[in-house]
């Protein structure tokens, strides 16, 4: 069943104060972590509906564009209120949609599993309207049969589907999940802070405990994607068709700011290239994911990889042997990284596996001391390199 994400970023943020797609939470804007998680979930494609502050939104959500599920669109009639966003996100859908799910982009605790769990449910139960329920309590994102896409075109105001609920409440699923914690939004600052001191919500949150899982889900690894492992022992190495080295950066400055950055070298053959992504107050941890998918992005076409860490725990995680309680967001942007690849996933303590890993630690080191990346300085780092081994 084709079933299109519908992500509304074009709201006034009134009640916050300022415009709460760019407001950033655990180093991202809260638009990012929404369009990534949608795009790790099996939504055909992701329309983001933009408004007030489009420019700035649309910056930041630069490093998603080359996603060819990820679609852009403007409402210029976004002071009308959510229906005029609605109606622009259900014109932009591509032929065969055959449902909508709408998502805000103040919900950063929901999961991509839970995604995929209404998706199921709604593929199960042939539902007009489906939508997750904790203890009573209804929330979103919600999914519209494309029967609904008429009546949605003609809702005005700020009014949602709501109305639309009450009216086909026979025709309505409700999906059990076994936590709030999904639910929860962001209107004021001080939700966020909130949201701040809630832990990362388990991966399976889409489904009751005890329910059984699809058939699809069962056939592949937990982590979201088929591995190979690809050891490359000793001098059979250079049998990987691309070489990823990658570090991550999180320091804490006298001010109490913290400041943190990932980097990326990838080489193929004689070709060397270096990415770099500021990430604001983000943990170490945090960093060194990031690092790994800006290196697995970077590459246009399926490939063989062998990429070099010098984190345990990004290794031992995408290997299955840590469990995933925090950071879902990125582990799933990562997971989509690398769907595409065959990847020998390589611990080296210390930056021991290869001269570059030097070369991404200070550019790393760099980002997080600047606040930004100078692409500039980071290629002159690339080029020493280059000199010093010539």
């Amino acid at each position: 069943m084709v079933i299109d994400g519908i992500l509304l970023a074009a709201g006034l943020s009134r009640r916050f104060g300022r415009p709460k797609q760019l407001v950033e939470w655990r180093g991202k804007p809260l638009i990012v972590h929404m369009a990534e998680m949608a795009l790790a979930s099996r939504l055909r494609h992701v329309i983001v509906v933009l408004g007030s502050a489009a420019s700035e939104v649309r910056r930041a959500l630069a490093p998603l564009l080359h996603d060819p599920r990820l679609r852009i669109v403007f409402n210029a009639e976004y002071e009308e209120g959510q229906a005029s966003s609605i109606r622009r996100g259900l014109r932009a859908l591509e032929p065969g949609a055959e449902a909508a799910m709408f998502l805000t982009c103040d919900q950063p605790l929901l999961t991509a599993s839970l995604l995929d769990a209404l998706i199921d449910a709604f593929v199960a139960h042939r539902p007009l309207i489906c939508y997750p329920v904790h203890e009573g309590m209804r929330g979103s994102p919600v999914i519209f049969a494309a029967e609904l896409f008429p009546e949605l075109m003609a809702l005005s105001g700020d009014v949602g589907g709501r109305v639309l609920i009450e009216k086909y409440r026979a025709r309505v699923h409700e999906q059990k999940i076994p936590s709030a914690k999904p639910l929860a939004d962001v209107d004021t600052p001080a939700d966020l802070l909130a949201l701040d001191r809630e832990d990362d919500p388990p991966q399976d949150l889409g489904v009751e405990s005890g329910a059984p899982a699809t058939s699809e889900r069962s056939e592949v690894a937990s982590w979201g994607f088929q591995q190979t492992p690809l050891p490359f022992p000793g001098p059979e190495k250079e049998r990987a068709d691309v070489l990823i080295v990658c570090d991550g950066s999180s320091r804490r400055l006298p001010s109490g700011e913290r400041r943190a950055a990932a980097a990326a070298i990838v080489k193929r053959g004689s070709d060397v290239a270096i990415f770099g992504e500021y990430l604001g107050a983000a943990t170490n941890q945090q960093a060194e994911i990031v690092a790994a998918c800006l290196g697995l992005e970077a590459l246009a076409q399926p490939s063989r990889v062998r990429l070099l860490t010098d984190s345990q725990y990004v290794v031992r995680t995408m290997q299955g042997g840590y469990k995933r309680r925090a950071n879902l967001a990125l582990w799933e942007r990562l997971d989509r990284a690398a769907r595409p690849h065959t990847i020998a996933w390589v611990w080296t303590p210390k930056h021991t596996g290869h001269p570059l890993q030097e070369v991404c630690d200070r550019a790393a080191r760099l980002i997080s001391k600047e606040g930004w990346v100078d692409w500039e300085k980071l290629a002159a780092l690339l080029e020493r390199r280059a000199t010093d081994e010539a």
